[in-house]
């Protein structure tokens, strides 16, 4: 049954599992934030100390559309439904377009007593490395080939993101020496040993975390700095330097509450 309310793992809707199962609600949730404070001399308020997004939760909730009498049947498409949330992965909704988030942990529901036909099973899908809905697409820019310059790219979003970037050398030496540079966060690196052609990779996972590569080789030793290239919602400076002349191409994915 195709239904109104849709929602897809890795790109496999629910609804197309089985015909009997019925989508009642999907709740995408909110992030879940922890703070931290103290009072305020005075007797009165309090100051904010830490703020620390940590998960985020949405919760799906299915029937099944099966007689009581009928509890083999029922038990077999509750088995279909955990097996297709156990896929984990990208999980996204049919009416929020371009967004997705990624799943690291599923909470299957009780099977209870089948019999009582009008129950409904809830699925939890979590996020614990990037609490956030996510743009499925990236914003991107590029360079011509240069050995420095400037660029601006537009990132959507509500809250901080990162920014991921590849540097191609086109001069056909070695490049030891690269910087990027964006709203105060940088990227140093040096002794890289970027050969003709090669492709330097600042990226992040579905983890979340910092990745330096040279084709599949990490190079993250070569980096010096303790920061990552976060970003604010808006239109972003960018600003870039190597050894010699390459093209730099930008890429950031909105993240959403």
């Amino acid at each position: 049954m195709i239904l109104s309310k849709r929602v897809a793992l890795d790109g496999v809707y629910l609804d197309e599992m089985h015909e009997r199962i019925v989508i009642r609600s999907i709740n995408t949730g909110v992030p879940h934030e922890n703070i931290t404070a103290v009072n305020r001399m005075g007797g009165a308020g309090q100051r904010i100390t830490g703020e620390h997004w940590e998960t985020l939760d949405v919760i799906v909730t299915v029937a099944i559309d099966v007689p009581k009498k009928e509890l083999a049947y029922r038990r077999a498409i509750f088995d279909m439904i955990n097996g297709w949330a156990a896929r984990k992965g990208w999980l996204t909704v049919n009416w929020m377009q371009n967004r997705r988030m990624y799943v690291d942990k599923v909470i299957f529901p009780s099977s209870g007593d089948l019999w009582e036909w009008t129950n409904d099973y809830q699925i939890t899908f979590r996020a614990y490395n990037v609490p956030f809905w996510q743009d499925a697409l990236p914003a991107q820019a590029s360079t011509g080939v240069v050995s420095q310059g400037n660029l601006s790219l537009q990132i959507g979003g509500l809250v901080t993101t990162v920014l991921d970037a590849t540097f191609e050398n086109r001069s056909g030496m070695t490049i030891n020496n690269f910087l990027i540079r964006a709203q105060g966060s940088e990227i140093r690196l040096s002794s890289l040993g970027l050969g003709g052609n090669q492709k330097l990779s600042i990226s992040h996972g579905t983890d979340g975390l910092l990745r330096i590569r040279i084709g599949s080789t990490s190079v993250y030793n070569k980096y010096t700095g303790d920061d990552d290239l976060y970003v604010d919602p808006s239109v972003v400076p960018v600003h870039f330097e190597a050894d010699r002349a390459g093209v730099l191409t930008v890429m950031c994915w909105g993240r959403y509450l």
